[in-house]
C-alpha cells in the first residue's frame, strides 16, 4: 500500500509524459493505450492513499474520474457523434467534482469576493472563446455553450471552497490550480477542434488536463485526510 503512495504519481506523470512523446512521433497505437492508464493510475493511487478514511472519503470522486476516463476512451475514436458523446462524459466529472466543493463550502454572499473574481474571469473567457469559435462551430454551438458553463461553474465552486478556514491552503494549493487548468485544457481542445487544426496542440491539452487531474485528486485525498481527523 505505501508503495503504491510513494510511486503512482512518479507513474502517473511518466506515462502522461510518454503519451505526449508518443503524440509527437504519431505512434497513435501507443497513444491510445498510454493514454487510458492515466485515469486508472490516479484511481488506485487515491484509493491507496484514503484506504483507511473510510467514511471520510466521497465516492463521487471515484464517479468522476470513472466519467473522465469514459470521456478520454470515447474521444479517441473520430467523428463528431463521439465528440459530444464525450463532452457529454466530462460534464458528469464536472458535476461531480461540482457536488463535492459545494458539499465542502456552500456558496454564500458574504466573504464572496473570491467567487465574484472567478466568475468574472470564467465569464469574459466564456465570451471572448465563444466570440471567437461562433463562426466555426456550427451544430456545437449550443452544446460548447452548455459545456462551457457546467464548467465554469464547477471552477466557481472550486474557488469557493477557499472560504473554508480548514481547506483554504487546500484550496490554493490543489483546487483553484485544478479547476483552472481543467478550464484552459478545455479552452485549448476547443479552439484546436474547431479553429486551429494543429495536432501538436494536443500536447498542451493533455499536459494541462493531466495537471489538473492530479491537483484536483491531490486536494481531494487532503481534504479526506482533514475529515479524518475531525
Amino acid at each position: 500500500m505505501d508503495f503504491i503512495k510513494k510511486n503512482a504519481i512518479a507513474v502517473f506523470w511518466g506515462i502522461l509524459l510518454l503519451h505526449c512523446v508518443f503524440i509527437y512521433s504519431g505512434l497513435d497505437d501507443w497513444r491510445f493505450i498510454t493514454k487510458l492508464l492515466l485515469l486508472p493510475v490516479l484511481a488506485v493511487y487515491f484509493w491507496a492513499a484514503t484506504k483507511h478514511n473510510g467514511g471520510s472519503v466521497s465516492n463521487l470522486v471515484y464517479f468522476g474520474l470513472l466519467f473522465s476516463f469514459l470521456g478520454d476512451l470515447i474521444l479517441t475514436q473520430p467523428g463528431e457523434t463521439f465528440f459530444l458523446s464525450g463532452m457529454l462524459a466530462f460534464i458528469g466529472t464536472h458535476i461531480c467534482n461540482g457536488i463535492n466543493f459545494y458539499k465542502m463550502q456552500r456558496v454564500r454572499m458574504r466573504g464572496g469576493r473570491a467567487v465574484l473574481l472567478a466568475t468574472v474571469i470564467l465569464l469574459l473567457i466564456t465570451i471572448g472563446v465563444l466570440i471567437i469559435l461562433n463562426p466555426y462551430l456550427g451544430q456545437f454551438q449550443l452544446p460548447i455553450l452548455a459545456y462551457m458553463i457546467i464548467i465554469s461553474s464547477m471552477a466557481i465552486l472550486a474557488t469557493n471552497t477557499v472560504n473554508a478556514s480548514l481547506l483554504k491552503g487546500i484550496a490554493l494549493q490543489y483546487f483553484i490550480p485544478g479547476a483552472t487548468l481543467f478550464v484552459f485544457s478545455d479552452g485549448i481542445l476547443a479552439m484546436n477542434k474547431f479553429l486551429y487544426h494543429q495536432p501538436m496542440l494536443d500536447i498542451a491539452v493533455m499536459l494541462t488536463y493531466g495537471a489538473a487531474q492530479y491537483f484536483l485528486i491531490s486536494g481531494f485525498i487532503r481534504t479526506a485526510a482533514l475529515k479524518c481527523r475531525e
